[in-house]
């Protein structure tokens, strides 16, 4: 197993997770505790996993066996030879190990404690710590779970909660109205409607801070009352003041409808970047509002061309970080802002603009080799994981199918 694949296995109650250069351990349902060690390290120290810990759990349900039903199956059996040694069990690969111990991890879980955490993308632990506080109080994860969320993850949680059965169970009788005021939020019945809208996926430390401001704010709240539903994407337009300005209801629908935004904000990060590149150039965007992801789009393409011409030489002092995620022979990190541009020119695409996006540590960009010569950027979402961003042929073209699962295989390799 190479090094840098990360491990996992599930004994004694603990949750073992091997990391390149540490360890960790995470004790399962009622103790959650975990603690890690560095690789040099000689002790133990408490950390708090912000990966998700409770993995959705399918059953596979095995196919009908047609030979048992068939007449000839009592021809088609080889008797094995006296003595013979049977075929020895094929080894599980590291993602196989990671799978089998995270579902060990979610069984020693009560099943409503598991069905309630399994929705949220991070901060599994303090979920978990939650509910087992809460105890029958719990259906808070049923009703407004954005807001649950936002109570274990609050950092005077301890305070809140006291340490004795009698504070918890005061804080299991309180309201959605007095649980907000505690977390410095608007107690009013119009924001606990906003919060119960939240997708539970969508939430993040991030979207919590920003709601504390958007709460209070009149025509922020206009626009989260407007919609059935909020996600990451949402969320993270309506929040920033500056990007506020150039929203319309349909371009918030159109971000809705698109299930890659329910995980990270990516319409919000493309305006984010036709803004500071207007700024650049010195393009006046004016009172100009965007009614689809589309337009955005376009406008990031075409400001894009501009700005490499008047930033080439400054983009060289962009530093990058270390790829988050290995290369292989078919995909390779771009680690510099000149391997950037000069994919951007071999591919006929906009990459080389992402300079910023890169050295501030949430996207990262690959050259795809095989099976279809594609740019890929990849990007952290709530928990810390990485997922697939952009995966596209020159000229922005979609791949195949069989691209994009290698490129999902590849990267589900080097996932905890």
């Amino acid at each position: 197993m190479p090094n840098d694949q990360p491990d996992a296995r599930f004994k004694d109650d603990t949750l073992y997770v091997f990391k390149p250069h540490e360890t960790q351990l995470i004790k399962a349902w009622p103790d959650l505790t975990a603690v890690r060690k560095q690789e040099r390290g000689r002790r133990w120290l408490p950390f708090e996993p912000r990966y998700p810990l409770i993995r959705p759990y399918r059953s596979r349900r095995k196919k009908p066996d047609k030979a048992k039903d068939s007449p000839q199956l009592t021809l088609a059996l080889e008797i094995p030879e006296q003595g013979a040694v049977p075929p020895p069990l094929p080894r599980l690969t590291p993602a196989q190990r990671r799978k089998r111990a995270f579902d060990r991890f979610r069984f020693a879980c009560p099943k409503p404690v598991a069905r309630r955490v399994e929705p949220f993308r991070s901060d599994h632990l303090r979920l978990l710590r939650l509910l087992h506080v809460l105890g029958d109080a719990g259906d808070l994860f049923d009703s407004n779970p954005a807001l649950a969320y936002c109570l274990a993850v609050a950092d005077d949680i301890g305070s809140l909660l006291g340490t004795d059965e009698r504070a918890a169970a005061r804080v299991a009788g309180w309201k959605q109205a007095e649980i907000m005021q505690q977390l410095g939020l608007p107690g009013t019945r119009q924001a606990s409607r906003i919060m119960a809208k939240i997708r539970s996926a969508s939430m993040s430390r991030e979207v919590a801070v920003g709601l504390r401001a958007s709460l209070r704010d009149q025509t922020a709240l206009k626009l989260l009352a407007h919609l059935p539903e909020l996600n990451a994407g949402t969320l993270a337009l309506i929040n920033d003041g500056a990007l506020r300005e150039r929203l319309t209801p349909k371009l918030l629908e159109a971000v809705l409808a698109d299930p890659r935004e329910t995980y990270f904000p990516f319409t919000a990060r493309e305006l984010e970047a036709v803004c500071h590149m207007a700024g650049v150039i010195g393009v006046d965007l004016g009172r100009r509002r965007f009614i689809e992801p589309a337009r955005i789009t376009a406008l990031h393409d075409d400001l894009t061309r501009d700005y490499l011409r008047l930033k080439i030489q400054g983009l060289a002092g962009y530093s990058f970080p270390p790829p988050p995620v290995p290369g292989t022979d078919a995909i390779e990190p771009l680690a510099t802002p000149k391997a950037l541009i000069e994919e951007g020119r071999a591919q006929s695409n906009c990459v080389g603009g992402y300079a910023r996006r890169v050295a501030e540590g949430n996207t990262y960009i690959y050259r795809v080799l095989s099976p279809q010569r594609a740019t890929l950027s990849i990007v952290r979402v709530t928990g810390g994981d990485w997922q697939i961003g952009e995966l596209l042929q020159a000229c922005n073209v979609p791949v195949a199918r069989a691209t994009r699962q290698a490129v999902a295989d590849w990267l589900e390799t080097y996932s905890v």
